[in-house]
Parts: C-alpha cells; structure tokens; sequence
C-alpha cells in the first residue's frame, strides 16, 4: 500500500464543506412521436395531445435590452455561485464519480396516453450505462418535462444541479434563451399559493429579483424550473402541491420543469405529476462500495470487513451520501467503535451521532464554540427548519413562530412594545425640548408616557417580521401607504397636543383647547399621510447584485435612517423654522421606524429572546460560517442549507438539552 493510500480519507478526498452526495447519472430519449416537417422543425404530438413545432422552446426576444441583459446575467450568476459553485463543485462525488445505475420510470408520471393500451407504459427500463440526466432532458423534445426519483442520499440533488450545469453554459452563450433556476419545494406548504405566485416569492427571497420583475419572468415562460424536494414539503400538503404543479404545466406549456423526489414519499401520493419522464437512481452495487472501501486503503480496513458482515450497515452504504457519510464517521475505527446493533433505523441514529461527534472534534481551523454548545444550536435550527418548511435558513427570515410557548410570544410582543414606545418617547421629550427651549423632567415625563402610550399601537402588528430590502418608486404602494401613513400621522399628532397640554405649553378656554387639538390631528394626519405615500412608495432595484447573511435586516436598518433623514427633512421643510424641529426629528424618526425600522427592532427583539434562552449564539452568521466549516451547513447565497436532509432531520428529532418552555 503506498503512503498516499494512508493519508485521512477527509484529506485524500479533498472534503471541504461537502455536500457529502454526488453522482453523474443519465436518461433515455424522448417518446415523441414526430410527424413532418414544418418550416424547418419537426411537429410533435406533446404530453397534452396538441402539435407543436420542435424548435427553441422559448417566448424570449432576440435582442435584449442593456438593463434586461444585465438582470438575465445577474439572476444566471447568482444560480451559479448558489448551486454550482457553493454545493456542487464542493460536494465529495465531484472528486470520486459513482456509474450509478439508472431506470426509466414513465409509469409514474401522468400522460393522457399512457392509459391506452397501445401506449402502456413498462414498470420499469434500466438503461445504458454512460447515459446522462442532460441527455435525457435534450432528447424529450419541446415542453422538455421530466421527475428523478432515488432512495435518501441517492443523488437526486445532485443529478438536478448537474442538469443545471449543462443548462447553464448553454444560457451564458445566448442569454435569449430561458434562464435555469433552481428552488425547493418545502417553502410551498407554508402559504400554499398558486406555483406562478410560489415562483415570484422565492425569485424576490432567494435570488433578490423585484416581484414585478419575478412576475413578468414568469408570465413571459422565462425560465426553466428545477425543483428539489417535493418530498420534503409537509406531508399534509403534497397531494396539493402536485396538483399545484399539474395546474401549472397546463397554463404554461412552454415553461420546462425537472422535479425530484424520494420515491417512497412519491409512490405514496394519490396524485401524479403530469410530465413527460421519469428516471430513478438505482443504489450502488456490492462491487461499487467494495471499490469506494479498497481504494480508501488502511483507514477504512476494518470497515470494509464490519460491511460484508453486517448486512443491514451495507444495505445502508448503498447511497453514495451515506457511505461517504460511513466512511468519515469510522475511518481509523477501533472495533469496539463500529455498529453492532441489528435494525436498520438503529444503524442509521448510530452512524448519524458518530459522524456528528467526529465533525465536532474535527481539526482544522479555530474551536470558537464547545460540542455542546454547536449541538444544542444545530438541534434547535433543524427543529425550527423542519416545523417551519425550510430547506434554505435565511436569518432575516426568522419569525416569532420560532418561539413556542403563549408566554414566549406574548413576552416579545411586550418587548416590541416597550422597545417602539422608548424610542419614540424620548424622541417627543427631545421634542419638547427644543420646542421649548429646555430640557425639563416634566417633558421627559411625559413624552416617555406619551410613547409608551403609541407603543402599544405595536402589540398588534402582524406575525411575520418582513425586512425592507429595497427602495424605488411605485403609486400603487404609495396609494397603499398614505392611507396607514394617515391614521399614523393623526395618532402622532393628537399625542403630540397631549404632550404639549400636559407641560403646559397651552392655555385659554375649552374650545380653544379642542380647536388646537383639532388642528394638530388633522396636520399631522395630512403630513403622516403625505410621507406615508413618499416612503411606501419607494421600492428598490429590479436586481440585487450580491448576498450576504443576514443581508434584509442590515439594508432594512439602511432604509431606516435614509428614511428618517428624508421623513424629517421633508416635515422641517412642511412645518416653517419654528416648529420644524419638532416635527421633523419625531416625524423623522416614526416613519423612520415604518420604512425598515420597525422590521429591524422586531427582529432584534427576537433575536435577542432566542439567545438568552440559550437556543441562538449572539453572532449567528458566525456560529453558521463555523458549522459548514465542520461539514453540517453549506452556505448558499446569503443562506445556508444542511448538507442533507437526512442530517436535518437527524438534528430534528434530537432531544433539546435545556429547551425552555
């Protein structure tokens, strides 16, 4: 045995941040049944029963414009960076490649022909080996559709981002053509919207398109769709997603779709996708994993031994996830260290909390966090992934869901309150102030009162915490915003007469009186209701240029104090010398705390909640950066995805060590 042979399998292998999953697998051809020529294409009778000509499958325009160019190549990058380079060139197989077995698996997806006899589809075909997902998909023809199906670990994930490979390069020589993008499925279940509506959200979320740009992508069939984990939505909810998705194909015929599912959670649906193919990842053979063991010389010999004994540890290694994942978890074992248990689901639980031990305790870079520590923070992510049907954590999107208990939630929303209310109490005593030319304690007094008195207003805002990552211009938004800007502006101004009556800044008869206080509700309402249109009005660009994390509270913050400075500006201006510096730094500030600070504050409170119940660490970009150092996460974009389902899963069903109810 050379000395090479002997090095750490983690170091032979070049594993940094794998995905620990990869395989190049293939297809067949296409069954379309062609007819004649027409005008250079050939005619086909589609999945739909109608005739279409088999040529560029797209409504796109030769010639872009300069701005649409730079979109196309900004969102074609970011699918790239995301998939291409941050999951799959980092993935273990691209370094050692499985010839993994494939079959045709037609009879599990819906066409309007396979149930006439002549049609009839075979159970299953195993194909060639060499041919690859690529070529299956060319080979469909016009509306290409296809499913890939596979065990867990199989390579379904990889097989979609190794299509997305090849559709890529060929966008990037014509940026016409429709633009490949790749998704998850999971996020779907929680608000159960049409998919062209799903599409539009998660192009604005994940790739940080505009929804108007999103929308016109979508209607125009500007995209080819590459779905992962269909499995992996609720299972309540798959059966509807389906049918989601079969609503979809029919009102976009042109849009080309690739889904991938484990085929157990499939074969259980009662529903069918109506698409044009279906391939399915045969496991490894005995002489592939006795290969992947041999060539991995003395670290895995007992190992290899352990396997051909043990059957239900060998039935386990047939996925290439999980005998990579074998492999980390017992290279340089002692005997004693490998599994003895006899059930299938015992094995897996083992293999799972060694491979998780050995990554805690793995060298290399600095150890920030203690094991245990980095366990209870994983346990409580994948909990609140699973609950809250994430495959891509994104930490601005962490919501008041995370917290469990009635006291837990009632607790933050106090928090917001008493927050919001400090805020804009000392905000109207500094008003006062300089409205009356001294700082006294009876204008601290009683603009604490009067803010804590407004803060309350922010016991019920809505549920999700919803960043504000952009700015530009739209009336539609603006018609939306004076209307809250008003009764906004109208609370802001009787509060601020009640302030000025209770220091005494005002004198004469009860009319005189109410009349003041009429006319300060009515002009604050009107300035409320004019800023609320300026700031609601304001959206941001068509296309983000990058990600980082937590990237939607940070420009939230930014918009918050463009907003403060304009809203303030734009009040001192409105108001005259006198009295502008009291309305323009409290005018400033609230809608300051509207156009992106309110989702800031909220999201602070939380976070803040979550790590002094110990669930969070306090600089949680950070403590994720160190966990896909340890081979738990990959980043991804501005996010971060597990390294597998079945590890998040894993961390799910793990017993919190101190979970505070």
């Amino acid at each position: 045995m050379t000395q090479a042979s002997d090095q750490p399998l983690d170091q032979k292998l070049n594993i940094s941040n794998s995905v620990l999953e990869s395989v190049q697998i293939g297809g067949i051809a296409g069954r379309d049944l062609n007819l004649t020529q027409v005008q250079g294409g050939v005619a086909a009778i589609n999945v739909f029963g109608t005739v279409q000509v088999d040529q560029a499958p797209t409504q796109a325009v030769n010639t872009l414009s300069k701005q649409e160019y730079r979109w196309r190549q900004t969102l074609l990058s970011k699918v790239k960076q995301f998939w291409i380079e941050g999951v799959l060139e980092k993935s273990l197989h691209t370094k050692v490649v499985f010839e993994l077995g494939l079959e045709e698996r037609s009879n599990l997806v819906q066409k309007p022909l396979s149930g006439m006899e002549e049609f009839a589809e075979d159970e299953g075909e195993i194909l060639p080996e060499g041919t690859t997902a690529s070529t299956v998909f060319d080979d469909i023809g016009t509306g290409r559709t296809l499913l890939i199906l596979g065990e867990p670990g199989a390579g379904k994930t990889v097989t979609l981002l190794k299509l997305a490979q090849s559709l890529i390069t060929r966008s990037e020589n014509d940026l016409s053509q429709p633009l490949p993008v790749v998704m998850n499925l999971s996020s779907w279940a929680k608000q159960r919207k049409s998919i062209a509506d799903w599409l539009v959200q998660e192009l604005n979320t994940v790739y940080g398109a505009s929804k108007t740009l999103a929308k016109t992508w979508v209607e125009q069939e500007q995209l080819i769709l590459l779905l992962d984990g269909l499995d992996e939505v609720n299972a309540q909810y798959r059966n509807a997603c389906v049918k989601a998705l079969n609503q979809f194909i029919d009102t976009h015929g042109l849009t080309e779709i690739v889904v991938c599912s484990r085929i157990r959670d499939y074969e259980a649906l009662s529903e069918r996708l109506n698409l044009r193919s279906a391939l399915y990842v045969r496991p490894l053979t005995t002489q592939q994993i006795d290969h992947f063991l041999e060539s991995a010389g003395k670290s895995l010999v007992l190992l290899k031994r352990t396997i051909k004994q043990n059957a239900e540890l060998r039935e386990l290694a047939a996925s290439p996830l999980m005998l990579s994942i074998v492999s980390l978890a017992y290279q340089d074992s002692t005997e004693e260290a490998l599994p003895e248990v006899e059930t299938l689901e015992k094995q897996r639980q083992q293999l799972f909390n060694t491979y998780v031990d050995r990554m805690l305790m793995r060298r290399g870079g600095t150890q920030q966090y203690t094991p245990d520590q980095m366990l209870n923070w994983l346990k409580f992510l994948g909990k609140r992934m699973v609950q809250t049907s994430q495959t891509v954590f994104l930490i601005e999107r962490i919501q008041p869901s995370w917290l469990q208990s009635q006291s837990q939630r009632l607790s933050y929303r106090l928090g917001n309150a008493l927050t919001f209310g400090l805020v804009i109490g000392l905000s109207l005593a500094l008003s006062l102030a300089l409205s009356l030319g001294q700082l006294s304690g009876t204008a601290m007094i009683y603009g604490l009162i009067s803010g804590l008195s407004v803060g309350l207003f922010f016991l019920f805002l809505g549920k999700d915490i919803e960043p504000v990552e952009s700015l530009r211009w739209s009336w539609q938004k603006a018609k939306t915003a004076w209307s809250r800007g008003w009764i906004f502006g109208l609370i802001i101004g009787l509060v601020s007469w009640l302030s000025v009556v209770l220091s005494g800044g005002l004198s004469g008869g009860l009319v005189s009186v109410l009349v003041d206080m009429l006319i300060r509700g009515l002009i604050g309402g009107l300035i409320g209701g004019l800023i609320g249109g300026l700031i609601g009005g304001l959206k941001g660009p068509e296309m983000e240029q990058r990600f980082q994390a937590n990237q939607g509270i940070w420009k939230s913050i930014q918009h918050a104090l463009i907003l403060t400075l304009l809203g303030g500006l734009i009040l001192t201006l409105l108001s005259g010398l006198s009295a502008g510096l009291f309305f323009g730094l409290i005018g400033g500030l609230s809608f300051g705390l509207i156009g992106g600070g309110s989702a800031s504050i909220r999201h602070f409170t939380l976070r803040l909640m979550l790590y002094l119940m110990g669930h969070i660490p306090w600089n949680y970009a950070r403590f994720l950066d160190h966990a896909a150092d340890r081979l738990f996460l990959q980043k991804v974009g501005g996010g971060y995805i597990f390294i597998h389902r079945m590890l998040l899963e894993h961390f799910a069903q793990m017993e919190l060590s101190e979970e505070k109810k």
